[in-house]
């Protein structure tokens, strides 16, 4: 009984990501990285990547390039970004 169980979980989990990228555009895979055809950071992704790197100390992060674009259980992001080490509790300026 148990291996059946697992079949049908098997199988369900199939059907249900064949539907998943049926829905999704055609040089999407999901769940896989696809290149961003856009290099240029649209805003919305870009406070996305402000809130990411906002919390962390020590160094400053300015996205330079959006890279790639994965399709999981809503979007994740990948970037080219540059660094500045900044010294922990300075002032930020301006």
């Amino acid at each position: 009984m148990f291996k059946s169980m697992i079949a049908g979980a098997a199988v369900i989990a199939l059907l249900t990501g064949a539907a998943a990228m049926n829905n999704t555009a055609d040089t999407q895979t999901l769940g896989g990285w696809t290149a961003a055809e856009e290099t240029e950071i649209a805003p919305e992704v870009q406070e996305i990547f402000n809130e990411a790197t906002d919390q962390l100390i020590g160094v400053d992060y300015e996205a330079v390039e959006l890279i790639e674009t994965q399709i999981v259980n809503g979007t994740n992001y990948r970037f080219k970004a540059e660094r500045r080490v900044v010294r922990p509790g300075a002032e930020k300026k301006t």
